[in-house]
């Protein structure tokens, strides 16, 4: 909560801040900037986990270390995915791009895993952020179910994301503060981190059947308009707000 208001403090102290409101900011415009960037990484990642799964489904009798580094090949040319993981379909870590061999882990109760499987779609699942087993540190999971020819299940591959990377680079907002969520409404990520969203942030999007709209919402204790935005391939709504403090 501290860091929350320090930061909110020390925007409040910037020239011009009390003009900072939707007359002056293109919360438009902002939320259609983070709103195709993250399509961007989101076909990129795509993109990454299907020819992953294309190698893994005909591996056949290839070396671990050569699957292992056309993966970490593949992978380091996704520049928001910081590593991708094979767990078998007992719940086995396989594969890691960060090391060979991988780490013996049991990652079966991990809810992304459990999740993935009870959903069974090859198509890529965006899901809440968890702390890594092994580093601790935050990571938002993009799963997708892997079939082998016959069909069955053989894992599920996870490309790790740091919630960071879900920002753009360009921003029409200086002083926006950002967030996404499941169409569901689970927290995907915010910016700042340690940005307070109240429980009924998301029911307060009053969020319809269209592509986008506006609502006025709170950000910790002030008052603020916030713009959705509804991504066109992907369940996730991308939000731009800004604080409306006269």
């Amino acid at each position: 909560m501290k860091k929350w208001l320090i930061v909110v403090l020390g925007l409040l102290g910037q020239p011009g801040f009390a003009l900072a409101n939707a007359n002056n900011v293109s919360l438009e415009e902002n939320v259609l900037l983070m709103a195709t960037h993250v399509e961007n990484i989101l076909n990129q990642t795509d993109g990454l986990m299907r020819r992953s799964a294309d190698l893994l489904r005909n591996a056949g009798g290839m070396n671990d270390v050569v699957i292992q580094g056309s993966l970490a090949n593949y992978t380091s040319q996704v520049e928001a995915v910081r590593a991708l993981l094979f767990i078998n379909s007992k719940g086995i870590l396989e594969f890691d791009t960060t090391r060979h061999p991988a780490a013996n882990l049991d990652l079966s109760d991990r809810p992304y895993f459990s999740k993935a499987m009870a959903h069974g779609d090859e198509h890529i699942q965006i899901q809440t952020p968890v702390l890594g087993k092994q580093s601790g540190v935050p990571f938002v999971p993009v799963t997708r179910v892997l079939r082998g020819v016959s069909g069955s299940v053989m894992g599920v591959l996870v490309a790790v994301m740091t919630p960071d990377a879900w920002l753009p680079s360009e921003r029409a907002c200086r002083l926006c503060f950002y967030s996404a969520f499941t169409i569901e409404g689970e927290t995907i990520m915010t910016a700042p981190a340690q940005m307070q969203l109240a429980d009924d942030f998301f029911e307060s999007l009053m969020i319809v059947d269209g592509r986008s709209g506006i609502s006025e919402t709170r950000l910790n204790t002030y008052p603020a308009r916030t713009m959705w935005r509804r991504l066109r391939d992907y369940p996730v709504i991308v939000t731009s707000s800004v604080v409306t403090i006269y």
